[in-house]
């Protein structure tokens, strides 16, 4: 009977390969929590996957505060309008009626007709916008069969000088500037599509001022073919624009 007593006061140890598995499971447990944290430390957020959208927005606009002008006369929008584009080219702030007058003066003389009132046509405008803004590109004034082209060769025009475009809207009754646009283009396109253009008008109530946003929808309402009751012109029918 004394065999078993000196037995149990011995310390108990495991055979060797008990002992082994036992020390693994150990370090295993010790290691997992570390594993964890060290995946997701607490207190840090993963850090965000910056993703292209899907479809990116386009917007330009060559507005400059101070460069709008205002027509002094019922029938001075065009050396408005270019008074305006020579600020936006230029970067200055000239709105006064003398400049304005004198603009009046020098367009009228440039132009292609004579009118029987002190109205300004198309080709005066670009003959004079040329004198003023040298370079290789020259402004010119452009007749398109479809709006959608005239629209697109405005675009393309800012695109290329970063400079403004004239219009005539109201079936050549009256003048605007184009400063810009908005077009939309798909991830991975080379295609853009045009959603809306930038217009400034010179009448201080009624046109856009000192520039607006005209979805393409509004702005088809104002821009319209031209037609001059005074005599048959080049632009008859035409969707015109003076541009470089």
């Amino acid at each position: 009977m004394n065999a078993p007593a000196e037995l149990s006061e011995r310390p108990f140890r495991a055979p060797g390969r008990l002992r082994r598995a036992l020390l693994l499971a150990v370090v295993a447990a010790a290691l997992g929590p570390l594993q964890v944290l060290a995946a997701t430390p607490a207190g840090f957020a993963a850090a965000p996957v910056n993703v292209e959208p899907a479809v990116r927005t386009i917007d330009v606009n060559l507005y400059r505060p101070g460069a709008v002008a205002y027509q002094f006369t019922n029938y001075w929008c065009v050396p408005a309008n270019a008074q305006t584009m020579l600020n936006i080219i230029y970067a200055t702030k000239d709105r006064s009626r003398d400049t304005q007058a004198r603009y009046a003066w020098h367009i009228h003389r440039l132009n292609r007709y004579t009118y029987t009132t002190k109205g300004n046509d198309v080709a005066g405008w670009a003959r004079f916008l040329d004198l003023w803004v040298p370079g290789s590109w020259h402004y010119l004034d452009r007749s398109y069969d479809s709006r959608m082209a005239a629209v697109n060769a405005m675009v393309e025009s800012i695109d290329r000088t970063g400079d403004p475009v004239g219009i005539v809207v109201d079936h050549g009754g009256h003048a605007w500037t184009v400063l810009g646009y908005r077009a939309t283009q798909a991830r991975g396109s080379t295609t853009r599509t045009i959603e809306g253009l930038y217009v400034s008008g010179s009448l201080l109530y009624s046109d856009p001022r000192p520039y607006r946003y005209m979805s393409l929808a509004d702005f088809a309402v104002r821009y319209t073919r031209y037609h001059e009751s005074q005599r048959a012109v080049v632009w008859e029918g035409k969707f015109v624009i003076v541009s470089e």
